[in-house]
C-alpha cells in the first residue's frame, strides 16, 4: 500500500510540474514573448521593425556583394540607428531596436548567402 502512495505522489508532482510549465507558457504567449524566434506572438510594431530591418539588411548585403565587400551582418552606416522608423506609440524603444537589428542580420545573412 505504501508503494502505491509513493507512486501517486510522484504522479501528482509530475502533473503539477507539467501544469506549471503549460500555464507559464500560456502566460508568456499572452505577453508577446513566448518564443523569440517566432514572431507570431510579437506586437505588430515589432514585426514592422523586424521587416524593416530585414529589408535594410538585404539591401546592404546586395550592395556589399556588388562592390566585393566582406561579410558584415551588423547594422552600420545610415542603418546603424536601429530605431529607424520608430514612433513612441510603438511601445518599448529598446525592444523595437532589438527586433530591427535581428531582422537586419537575418536579411543580410540570407541575401549574402551565409546562414
Amino acid at each position: 500500500m505504501k508503494i502505491f502512495r509513493g507512486l501517486n505522489s510522484l504522479r501528482g508532482i509530475a502533473l503539477a510540474g507539467a501544469l506549471t510549465l503549460g500555464l507559464g507558457g500560456a502566460a508568456l504567449a499572452q505577453n508577446g514573448y513566448y518564443q523569440p524566434q517566432d514572431y507570431r506572438y510579437d506586437p505588430p510594431s515589432f514585426r514592422l521593425a523586424h521587416d524593416m530591418g530585414y529589408e535594410d539588411g538585404a539591401l546592404v548585403a546586395r550592395q556589399d556583394l556588388l562592390h566585393g565587400k566582406p561579410y558584415q551582418p551588423y547594422p552600420r552606416g545610415k542603418y546603424a540607428h536601429e530605431d529607424r522608423g520608430y514612433r513612441s506609440d510603438y511601445g518599448d524603444k529598446y525592444a523595437y531596436m532589438e527586433h530591427y537589428a535581428r531582422g537586419y542580420q537575418q536579411g543580410y545573412e540570407r541575401t549574402f548567402g551565409r546562414y
